[in-house]
């Protein structure tokens, strides 16, 4: 079980971390009421525009109607991203106005890196310090979600390499044989930090890569003061993180609004 104190810490860090990722982007921004945040950084991916319900007033037809024309407005789709037990109703509120759901992801976390961890020696992890390992992020970011490149430099821009960020929004390869097959995000801010996008190429999977990955960023982590960590999920690697230690406290999950239209391939 999580206590309300460290549950508050990890609620205020995610925020404040999407909020330095989107304000990175060129052109995006994040705005943070009482009520509710909203991210925008003008990629043509729903997931990365996003319109989160803090508080009761966040998740209500005129916040909905307000947040569709924000978006519309701005040629940009988006998606609403909620947490299930701060809004109990919001999935069955969400789908009687036939939002569409993506699958669930749990919300994870761990108070200090695990102990013991078996490590693959084969696996040299460097941190990302230079444009061209940047381009290197992308291009296998690109190759295990299918993410369009383009938005995807757009969205790991140099700005990230920025004295005012490049120790908050920290990325990291994975290499064998000099090979960059695996690829993680670790954000520091607020006495927190909180793990994105770790993921291993197809071929390279069930080597002990993305669990090497996340022990280096767990303890680079702790060594800046923030060894609280959380994480989000998805079914597959829900069993590494539990495995490591990860404990599970609540559950996100993403609703595309009905406007959306999409074309059966």
């Amino acid at each position: 079980m999580i206590d309300s104190s460290t549950r508050t810490r990890l609620d205020q860090h995610v925020i404040a971390a999407q909020a330095r990722l989107y304000r990175a982007v060129a052109g995006g921004t994040f705005e943070i009421t009482s009520q509710w945040a909203r991210g925008f950084s003008g990629l043509q991916i729903p997931t990365f525009n996003i319109f989160l319900p803090l508080g009761h007033e966040g998740l209500t037809d005129e916040s909905l109607a307000d947040t569709s024309a924000f978006f519309f407005s701005r040629e940009t789709v988006y998606a609403i991203e909620l947490v299930h037990d701060r809004f109990p109703h919001g999935p069955d509120y969400l789908n009687e106005r036939r939002y569409q759901p993506l699958p669930p992801q749990p919300a994870m976390f761990i108070a200090a890196p695990p102990q013991n961890v078996q490590l693959n020696p084969a696996v040299i992890v460097e941190r990302v310090s230079t444009v061209p390992g940047l381009t290197a992020l992308c291009a296998l970011l690109h190759a295990v979600y299918d993410f369009p490149l383009a938005d995807l430099i757009k969205l790991y821009s140099a700005a990230h390499l920025r004295d005012d960020l490049k120790n908050i929004i920290r990325h990291y390869l994975a290499f064998i044989d000099d090979k960059p097959v695996g690829v993680g995000t670790i954000i520091c801010v607020n006495g927190a930090a909180s793990v994105w996008n770790v993921c291993t190429l197809d071929e390279y999977r069930r080597q002990g890569v993305a669990r090497t990955l996340m022990q280096r960023m767990l303890q680079d982590g702790a060594a800046s003061d923030c060894a609280l960590t959380m994480l989000y999920a998805t079914p597959l690697a829900y069993h590494l993180f539990n495995k490591m230690g990860f404990d599970l406290f609540a559950q996100r999950q993403w609703f595309l609004p009905p406007e959306l239209s999409y074309e059966e391939e």
